[in-house]
């Protein structure tokens, strides 16, 4: 087994009574599983690895194995064979205090810290992050952590905090919203005030039965919801029908964490897609959602829908600010429309993904 020669790293290792191997908690924290002529060779292709912290070798059968694990979340365990034996990577805040965030000079031919393109500083190598002492594994799917950069971000994890306390969680975002909810259409409505419902068929206070509020979460872009708010059913409409409209729901999940949204335009008439939008949480039971008190301001901006977007697409993500705060039920408002000061006779758009945990 050949190794990388672009650097010369050093590493202490630690290694297990023969007998053992290790076991990994998750697959894809095997580097490779491949044949090395000794123990040595195998130990070498560790060290010249910088997201090695322990392996296993039999000098029996030659296997050589990688792992981006060490003991935080995997094991040693017995070996059918008595010839195998785990070396892990001794690491200690020594290693790191000097160099972190130090120019680039500083970690080059560094084992334990990588030249960031970015920064130009040393940083910690891929799949860590820095705790203010030295660069641990990021952390799996529902591991407890403490800061934002500690969850697995290629695992589509962040760290957010519970809905039962002070302590974090790594959580994987996700759809909130299902094909099944129970979603109320609402017109004349702003943020912080009562809701108004709006019912279907054509003209004021009306959504068209056959574009309700229910197919912005069927995750199918081609139906869409058609909100005519305080206009009638008229070809010219009014600079403001599209105002003040929109929906809210309970979640049949219960309580998330909402983190962002997107949302997918209708079919036609990009005049008519949602410019400006807000949304509230709220934690009331089902008889007090109508009232405005009972909701919480979570986002009050863009759309994420740009100017003359391409019809049945997705617009940008958008984030919510920082908040702590997991609710049961959601309020979305449109409050301006990209008509800019046209008339047109409603509000239409064919999906609202609310995302989160």
């Amino acid at each position: 087994m050949s190794s990388p020669a672009h650097a010369i790293y050093s590493s202490t290792l630690s290694l297990s009574l023969q007998g053992h191997e290790f076991q990994s908690q998750y697959d894809v924290q095997l580097i490779f599983n491949k044949t090395a002529q000794s123990r040595l060779l195998c130990a070498a292709a560790c060290n010249q690895n910088p997201s090695c912290r322990t392996f296993d070798y039999d000098s029996s059968s030659h296997r050589c194995r990688l792992f981006e694990a060490d003991l935080t979340n995997g094991a040693i365990i017995a070996a059918t064979s008595q010839t195998s034996i785990v070396g892990s990577v001794i690491l200690s805040a020594s290693l790191y205090a000097s160099m972190y965030n130090q120019s680039c000079s500083a970690c080059r031919e560094n084992r334990y810290q990588t030249c960031s393109s970015t920064t130009n500083t040393c940083q910690c190598p891929g799949n860590s992050y820095w705790n203010g002492s030295m660069c641990p594994l990021q952390l799996f799917e529902n591991a407890t952590c403490s800061q934002p950069d500690a969850c697995r971000s290629d695992r589509n994890l962040s760290c957010i905090i519970s809905s039962y306390g002070g302590f974090t969680q790594c959580l994987i975002k996700q759809a909130l919203a299902t094909s099944t909810e129970t979603v109320y259409a609402l017109w004349n409505t702003t943020a912080g005030s009562d809701s108004n419902l709006a019912s279907n068929g054509t003209g004021i206070g009306k959504y068209y039965s056959v574009h309700g509020p229910d197919t912005v979460f069927d995750c199918n872009t081609v139906t869409k919801y058609v909100n005519f708010g305080d206009c009638n059913n008229t070809v010219s409409g009014t600079p403001t029908c599209a105002r003040n409209t929109g929906f809210y729901l309970t979640l049949q999940r219960g309580a998330s964490f909402l983190v962002a949204f997107r949302l997918a335009t209708a079919n036609s008439y990009p005049q008519r897609d949602p410019l400006i939008i807000s949304i509230e949480g709220s934690n009331s039971n089902s008889t007090e959602l109508t009232r405005g008190s009972g909701w919480t301001l979570l986002y009050n901006g863009s759309s994420g829908i740009s100017i003359n977007q391409t019809r049945f697409t997705y617009g940008s993500t958008q984030w919510l600010p920082k908040h702590s705060a997991w609710y049961a039920s959601y309020r979305f408002l449109v409050n301006l429309a990209m008509n800019n000061g046209a008339s047109i006779p409603f509000v239409q758009y064919s999906e609202v993904e609310l995302l989160g945990y």
